[in-house]
This record gives structure tokens, C-alpha cells and sequence, in this order.
């Protein structure tokens, strides 16, 4: 019988996340980083790695709630969720819409996910997850001026037929997440593996727009993976993988902020002056005579303002070919995939009762779809010599093509605007293809030299139409039709040297350059003859690390980098006469920037107190706006540089804190708790808003998360049960501040205190 998985991983920064056992040594982990199977500890890469039994402990069961615990990461979504982009080192995206590509690409099997909409994917009968911090242009091409991010699936294994059956209910909320999988051999060279995961429940919050208890927030996703693999003899393996899944879950409220004095009119004296004070500031929905005000709702968002619209309801499918193939002196490798994603959200802007700013994002009676397909192929080496090499070549294509519409009903009854409905339609098309190669020559016993290059060829074409409407007649605005969008910056890759000074320490030294696509702003603009279009930013970037081994019972890790950042995209406000604030927000180049920092994390599991384990992490970041052309509006309609400022989503700090003990409770049965600690600083900091007014709405401060893991386990009979606590200290945090260009501004907030019994049967 299959025992129970016994090795929960603790948080890490810029190197490795281990796993604890019993014992006093630190187990190797083995990453796929460069495409072949290594030790962590010999990558020169910064990563952080968690396995499956990691990701259940600190209750990750998407990629959006594990960005919590990789310090010097954090998470933008201006919607709270369902459009999460992770910010790696200070490398992110700020913006909202689906056609637009993250700058850390998430890898799900080999697959790319081409638009920050498909970051939402959930996690489960995972193998592991690994996070590769800084740019990863050379073999993962486009989209990695900050890093990558790999999901790797549990394959199906011709060994033994086994599985488990995961179930969780979470106490406070009522949620329940039901995880499952199976893995059978069909004959000696036929095997499947089938797995699920069931997220339901777990609505926390309450809206004060609707008389009924809303219970928003409340998850509702079912996912579905299918695995057939066919290895007919040792030099052959051929894979074939399926997903299918739906989510239709009611995504976060906002928690709407005062911005008006209550007699004036004006804006508030405490906003003026860099502060949130909803007992003296009102809300625009307010002004328009609404009763309801800001200090009714609580502190820590569970009840709120918002119209309880937001929500998803998104379906998906997608298919993976893998065939690998050893040639003797190389294994070619080939991977076909193909992925449709009908994308719907609906999401609340302004955070009021009233629809003063609404969004719709696809519509099911319309192509809400985001199609995309890619073929690769590798060569990776064999040989034993000094020499070891990687080619490849790709081709892919996507097509995003959606409607979005904006409601103003309310604004258009009291006469603010003449129109009562935005709707924009758009179809995107993207055509790429590179190659690109990998080498590392081994100039002594001690040191390697290594490096890697790509050329990447990238079209973008987009048609785009914009009508507005009044008591339900619409009216064209604007209709583009084939407007294009060609990479300028088509080179990516590394050159490195590594050097190893002993058999337990690795010195790194390398400079690689990344770079972001650039695209079209496809959200709501009164300037349809000139689309806002960015250009591709281009990270060149410096680090130096080292990867140690001490002991048996100590591990440490450290990194320090420097980024030249070039043309780095991001939010510019700038003056329209069609909003009622006299601007909009659209995605544009805001000048070049340099990031600074420095990352180390240290695991010690000492010889004299078996079973016991801390890791220690932490990660200093400095990232400036250093050199700008471009001036954007502040929420005053003042017109301000941004050259100096401090990005957004680039805390200053970031730390966490894992302590663990496991024990023996008799014979079979195995006893561990876990806590773990994670904090970040100011996530928008004075330094990085224009002025005191746009920090009293939009700043978010520092914020600690804590957690804690107790787990019995049968290692004999292959059972678990466990209780996991999230938030244990009911932390209030935001997640996001956001503003609807319409003089409405809300906190995306952290869900409160949750606790969560599991229990988890091996067969």
C-alpha cells in the first residue's frame, strides 16, 4: 500500500525548497529549470520549488494564493481575481485586460499560457511547481522579463496502480475542496492516470446593496485531467494529456473608499493628505444621493458597498502531445498543444450600490474565446563529455477575441454623461515563432561556462470596435480595423560562467536579457482612430549567487542582481473628455527603470533534535523609474513626471518564516505542525504614487500572513488527517486598490481567518 506523502516543504527565497523528513539531512530536489533533470543545488538559477504536499500545507490551491509565500514575489489583479499576474522581483504588469501577456509566462506542462487570464489555473495532482526568478529569455523565450513559472502534472507510471482521495471542509466559511486521482497500468507499456478537483463553497462576504445575505466570494470550480501514456520500449515514451474544467465562481467584492468631503463636495482633507478616513469622507455614489456610506461597511471587507455582481464563468479545454524520443546521442523531444478558453467576468468598478462603473468581460452568446496552439521541438544532449548542448525551434499561434461593455446607467440618468453603455469589441490575433540553443562547456573540473540564445519572431494584428448606447441604441465610435504590432527587440538569452569551490558550494555569475511583448490597450478609450499602442520592454539583467551546502544539517542560499530596465510598460493617466474624472487609464511606456536587490534563504535541520526544521527567508528589492519622457494625472487631474518614482508591486521587503516539527507518535503513526509566517512591505508606497491624494486611494501598505499546519499520519495504512489555519491572526490587508476613472475607489481586501479540516486516503 502507497504510504502517505510525508515531506512538507517549507517557504524559500532565491534557491530551493526542501523537504523534511525524520532525518537531519536535507533531501536533493530534482527541477526540470533547463529542461533536463537536475539537482536544484546545481541550477544557477533562483528558484523556488514546492510539491504538492507543500502546496496543501500552507492551503495553496492555485497559483494566486502561493504568491503569499515566495518572497520577493507579489500579485497583481485589478479585479481581485481571475486575472492574477505574478510580479517577480518588481517585474510586473498592471493592467486588467485579457489580451495582454504577463511578464513571468507560466509553463503548464510544457505549454505556454499566453494571456494573464490563464493564470487562474488550479492546482492539483501536482508534482511540483517551480518558480524561476529572473529573466528566462534564452529557453523560455518571450514574456520572462521577470521569470517563469512551471506547473508540473503527476505523470502516469507503469510501476503500480495507486492513488488517494483528498477531502477538505473549511469551518468558518463552509467551503469544501475535494481533490482525487488514479493512476493505473494497463499493460507493460500502457498506463493511465486520471485526476479531479472540486472547489466549492467558502462565500465570506456580504453586500449592503441587496437586503439578502450574499455570501460572495464563494468558489465553484471543477477541473478534470486525463493521461494515457506509451512507452512500447526504453528509448520511447509518448504522452498524451487532457483537460477539461469550468469555473463559475463569485470572485471578491470591492470595499468602497470615501474620497468627498460630506458638505463641500470637494475632495477630503484626510485623502489630501495621504490617509483613507471613511468617517469623514464620502463616496461619489454619496454625492448622487445615495445613503449608504463607507464607515458601514467592515474593516476587513466581509461586508460591503459593492452590487454583488462580480463573478466568472469560464470553461475551458485543452489537449498536450508529448513524445520523447532517444536518439543515443540525443533525445528529441516533441510537444504539441492546443487550448480553448471561453473567458466571462463580471466585475463591479466603482464599489458603490449604484452602477456607476460596471464591466462585462465576454459574453456567452458571443466568441468569448482565447484559442491558442504551439508546436516545439527539442534536442537535448546525451553525451557524458564536458560539453552538454540543447536546440529547439517553436511555432505558435493565438487568437484572443472577445466583447467587453462598460454600464454607467446611473451616471447617464443624472446627466453626467450621454451615453449609458460602452462596448468594445475586439479580435486579436498573434503569430510567433523562434529558435533558440543552450550550451555548457565544462573548462575544468571546477568550472563551466555556459550560455544560451534565441530569435524570436512575433506578429500581432488587432480589429477593434468601440459603440456607445443610449436607452438601448447603439451608436459606432470607432472601428479599427488591422492595426499591427511587430517585436523591434527579437534577441533574448544568458552568458554565464559557474564556478564550483566545493563539493556543497556553487558560485554563479551571469547576465541575461529578457523581454516583454508589446500590444494594444483594448479597454475603454474616446480615441478610436489611435488605439493606445506599447512596445516590447527588455530586461538586461546582472546577478550574482551561490548555492551551499555547509553540512548535512545546513543549507544557504543568496543571490544579488541588477536590472537595466527598458521601456517598461505600466498604468499612465492621461485627459479624456468622455470620463467624468476628465482622464482615463490606459497601458502605455512609462521610460526605463533599474531594479536592485539582493535574496538569501538559509534551512538548518539539526542532527540533535530529529524531525525538528526552520527556514529562514528573505529578500531586499529597490526598483525606480530612473529615466522618463512621460508625465501621467494624478486623481486631481494634476500632471506630474514619472521619472523617480518607486514601481508598484516592488515591496522593499519581503520575509518568511517556516518553523517545523515531526515526530514519531507510535510506531506507524507520524505527527507534524508547521508554522509558517510570511510579510511583505508596502506594496504601493508613498514613493511610488504621484502624489499624497493618489496615496490616500490608492496606497497599500505592509501586511504579515500567518499560518499553521498540524497533520496525524498512518504511514502504514496510508491515511492523513490534518487541520490547516490560514490568516490565523485575521490579518486585515489589501490585496489591491483600485480607482474606476469615473471618481470611485475601493480595496480589494484578504480573505479573514479560515479553518480547514482535511483528511487524505493513499491506496
Amino acid at each position: 500500500m502507497k504510504t502517505i506523502q510525508k515531506n512538507l516543504i517549507a517557504i524559500a527565497i532565491a534557491g530551493v525548497v526542501t523537504p523534511f523528513a525524520a532525518q537531519a539531512d536535507i533531501e536533493e530536489i530534482i527541477v526540470t529549470a533547463n529542461k533536463r533533470e537536475q539537482s536544484i543545488q546545481d541550477v544557477p538559477i533562483a528558484i523556488s520549488a514546492f510539491d504538492n504536499a507543500a502546496l496543501a500545507e500552507i492551503g495553496a490551491d492555485s497559483l494566486e494564493n502561493l504568491t503569499n509565500f515566495v518572497p520577493g514575489v507579489a500579485l497583481f489583479d485589478d479585479r481581485g481575481a481571475g486575472q492574477p499576474t505574478w510580479v517577480i522581483r518588481g517585474v510586473g504588469l498592471a493592467d486588467f485586460n485579457a489580451n495582454n501577456t504577463p511578464t513571468a509566462a507560466i509553463y503548464y506542462d510544457e505549454a505556454y499560457m499566453t494571456s494573464n487570464a490563464l493564470g487562474g489555473i488550479g492546482l492539483y495532482d501536482i508534482e511540483r511547481v517551480e518558480v524561476l526568478k529572473g529573466p528566462q529569455g534564452g529557453l523560455y523565450g518571450r514574456n520572462t522579463t521577470g521569470g517563469a513559472v512551471r506547473i508540473v502534472s503527476n505523470r502516469p507510471n507503469l510501476a503500480e496502480s495507486e492513488g488517494y482521495v483528498s477531502i477538505g471542509h473549511e469551518g468558518r466559511y463552509g467551503g469544501t475542496l475535494v481533490e482525487a486521482a488514479y493512476n493505473a497500468p494497463l499493460s507493460e507499456d500502457v498506463a493511465v492516470r486520471i485526476a479531479m478537483q472540486r472547489d466549492h463553497g467558502g462565500g465570506w462576504q456580504d453586500s449592503l446593496a441587496t437586503a439578502e445575505d450574499d455570501d460572495h466570494g464563494d468558489r465553484d470550480s471543477l477541473a478534470f485531467r486525463g493521461q494515457l501514456l506509451y512507452s512500447p520500449s526504453d528509448d520511447l515514451e509518448i504522452l498524451f494529456k487532457a483537460d477539461i474544467g469550468r469555473d463559475k465562481s463569485e470572485t471578491m467584492l470591492g470595499r468602497g473608499n470615501g474620497f468627498y468631503d460630506p458638505l463641500t463636495g470637494d475632495p477630503c482633507a484626510a485623502i489630501m493628505a495621504g490617509r483613507r478616513d471613511e468617517t469623514s469622507c464620502i463616496g461619489m455614489h454619496n454625492l448622487l444621493g445615495d445613503p449608504r456610506l463607507p464607515s458601514d461597511q467592515t474593516k476587513n471587507g466581509s461586508v460591503v458597498l459593492s452590487n454583488p455582481i462580480n463573478e466568472l464563468d469560464n470553461e475551458w479545454t485543452g489537449i498536450t502531445l508529448t513524445v520523447d524520443k532517444d536518439l543515443g546521442y540525443a533525445n528529441l523531444v516533441s510537444i504539441s498543444s492546443f487550448l480553448d478558453f471561453d473567458y466571462v467576468q463580471s466585475f463591479d468598478y466603482d464599489g458603490t450600490p449604484l452602477a456607476l462603473v460596471q464591466s462585462k468581460e465576454g459574453f456567452k452568446d458571443h466568441d468569448t474565446t482565447i484559442e491558442q496552439w504551439s508546436q516545439e521541438f527539442r534536442l537535448l544532449s546525451n553525451n557524458e563529455g564536458p560539453l552538454s548542448w540543447l536546440a529547439g525551434a517553436t511555432y505558435a499561434q493565438d487568437t484572443n477575441d472577445t466583447m467587453t461593455s462598460a454600464d454607467i446607467t446611473t451616471l447617464y440618468e443624472i446627466e453626467y454623461v450621454p451615453f449609458d453603455l460602452v462596448t468594445n469589441t475586439y479580435s486579436q490575433e498573434t503569430t510567433t515563432w523562434a529558435v533558440y540553443g543552450q550550451a555548457g562547456y565544462d573548462i575544468s573540473d571546477s568550472v563551466n561556462i555556459n550560455g544560451s540564445l534565441r530569435y524570436t519572431d512575433e506578429d500581432k494584428e488587432l480589429d477593434y470596435t468601440t459603440y456607445i448606447g443610449a436607452e438601448g441604441v447603439l451608436t459606432l465610435l470607432g472601428d479599427v480595423q488591422g492595426m499591427s504590432s511587430s517585436l523591434d527587440s527579437n534577441w533574448s538569452g544568458h552568458l554565464g560562467i559557474d564556478w564550483r569551490v566545493s563539493d556543497n558550494t556553487l558560485v554563479y555569475a551571469k547576465y541575461s536579457r529578457g523581454f516583454k511583448s508589446g500590444g494594444f490597450f483594448t479597454a475603454w478609450t474616446d480615441d478610436t482612430d489611435a488605439i493606445p499602442v506599447y512596445k516590447e520592454e527588455v530586461n538586461d539583467a546582472f546577478e550574482v549567487g551561490v548555492k551551499s551546502n555547509p553540512s548535512d544539517e545546513l543549507q544557504v542560499n543568496a543571490a544579488v542582481y541588477f536590472y537595466d530596465y527598458q521601456d517598461t510598460q505600466g498604468k499612465i493617466s492621461a485627459p479624456s473628455a468622455a470620463s467624468v474624472s476628465g482622464y482615463l487609464t490606459s497601458l502605455g511606456t512609462l521610460g526605463d527603470a533599474e531594479h536592485t536587490g539582493a535574496e538569501v534563504d538559509m534551512l538548518w535541520s539539526p542532527a540533535q533534535m530529529p524531525g525538528f526544521s526552520v527556514q529562514l527567508a528573505y529578500a531586499w528589492l529597490d526598483a525606480e523609474i530612473t529615466s522618463s519622457d512621460y508625465v501621467s494625472f494624478d486623481q486631481l487631474a494634476m500632471v506630474y513626471s514619472l521619472e523617480g518614482l518607486d514601481r508598484d508591486f516592488a515591496p522593499e521587503t519581503s520575509y518568511s518564516v517556516n518553523i517545523r516539527q515531526e515526530a514519531n507518535v507510535t510506531e506507524s503513526l507520524l505527527g507534524s505542525a508547521s508554522l509558517t509566517y510570511s510579510w511583505r512591505d508596502d506594496l504601493a508606497p508613498r514613493s511610488s504614487q504621484l502624489s499624497d491624494t493618489d496615496y490616500g486611494l490608492l496606497g497599500q501598505d505592509d501586511y504579515g500572513v500567518l499560518n499553521l499546519y498540524l497533520a496525524i499520519a498512518n504511514v502504514n495504512e496510508g491515511w492523513e488527517l490534518s487541520i490547516i489555519g490560514e490568516n490565523i491572526t485575521d490579518e486585515v490587508y489589501i490585496v489591491r486598490a483600485t480607482g474606476d476613472d469615473g471618481g470611485s475607489y475601493m480595496d480589494m481586501l484578504g480573505r479573514p481567518a479560515t479553518w480547514s479540516i482535511n483528511a487524505r486516503f493513499d491506496f
